[in-house]
């Protein structure tokens, strides 16, 4: 990370700038390591390097200061150049271990719904997961889903973010981000762990597999570090963790109405099966299960079964 910080700029410098006790072999495997994150590289014969394109590296003290006291206080924060998953590093914690955050820098096995793989280029986006025990809570009902949905949206606070049922954050007909929610039981404990993939600026020669877009193409000037937004994300999951249990359902899928950007449309639902259903969407139940209506009937939903696309006109 050293070599990182040094180059993050997007601005020429000397190599000869770096330590004392950076030989050539140990320059060569940072230079791999950057390449193999996906980070391009220019050098030249006077010994200069630079990063293709500017990146701003998550600093776990920048972050900790944006969170307010009483979240500093309970919450351990763990930031890392590179892991498998950041949801699979805190699924392995012990059960003991409080709540905590996780981000990386880069993924090597990021995972979205239905374990299809989740791609983000190093520096472009934000990969989080967030802990939290909930083994005094009676169930975790589909909605949770729903309700770090919502608390996203509110805290990026950009009218044309909205929801697409059951986990994307989407703008412009396009995916913006995701939320994956998982429950670990483990000695007799039961551990929840949400993790949260978001497209912040990324290359135009990204390789993801559907229409996307990021904050930046939204937002412009107007976007905030990624240090930043780390820290508002990571306060918007914790306090809709916090009023979950005790918000009404009916609160909730007020809210959800805002942005849910599939209501009224006509929807192809197929199942994990391969069961393929046709309707209209008319929002969520009570458990956070999709209405759709069509050819007489109205099924409703479980978001672990489905996946979701605008029907072809």
């Amino acid at each position: 990370m050293i070599l990182l910080h040094l180059l993050a700029d997007g601005q020429p410098h000397p190599a000869a700038a770096l330590p004392g006790d950076w030989h050539a072999s140990r320059l060569k495997g940072a230079l791999d390591r950057l390449r193999g994150w996906g980070l391009g590289l220019i050098g030249d014969q006077a010994g200069m390097l630079q990063l293709e394109r500017p990146v701003e590296p998550l600093a776990e003290e920048r972050i900790v200061q944006d969170l307010p006291a009483d979240l500093r206080a309970r919450l351990r924060l763990h930031v890392f150049p590179e892991l498998d998953s950041t949801s699979a590093w805190l699924g392995r914690l012990a059960c003991d271990s409080g709540e905590a955050a996780c981000l990386a820098e880069h993924q090597s096995a990021g995972r979205g719904r239905r374990g299809r793989e989740w791609r983000m280029p190093f520096g472009g986006g934000l990969a989080m997961s967030v802990r939290r025990d909930v083994s005094h809570w009676t169930g975790v009902p589909p909605r949770l889903t729903l309700a770090l949905g919502v608390a996203l949206v509110e805290a990026l606070d950009h009218e044309e973010i909205g929801l697409k049922w059951p986990n994307d954050l989407v703008a412009r007909g396009r995916k913006l981000g995701g939320i994956l929610v998982e429950l670990r039981s483990r000695e007799q404990r039961s551990v929840l762990v949400a993790g949260v993939g978001l497209n912040v600026a990324l290359s135009g020669d990204v390789a993801i597999d559907q229409p996307w877009i990021d904050l930046a193409g939204l937002m412009g000037a107007d976007l905030p570090s990624r240090n930043a937004l780390a820290a508002r994300l990571i306060q918007a999951l914790s306090r809709a963790l916090d009023d979950f249990c005790a918000q009404p359902a009916e609160a909730l899928l007020e809210r959800w109405s805002r942005y849910d950007v599939l209501f009224g449309l006509p929807v192809k639902v197929s199942s994990a099966s391969g069961e393929i259903l046709e309707g209209e969407a008319r929002g969520v139940d009570s458990e956070g299960r999709l209405r759709l209506v069509g050819q007489g009937s109205e099924w409703l939903l479980d978001a672990g079964e489905v996946s979701v696309r605008r029907a072809m006109s």
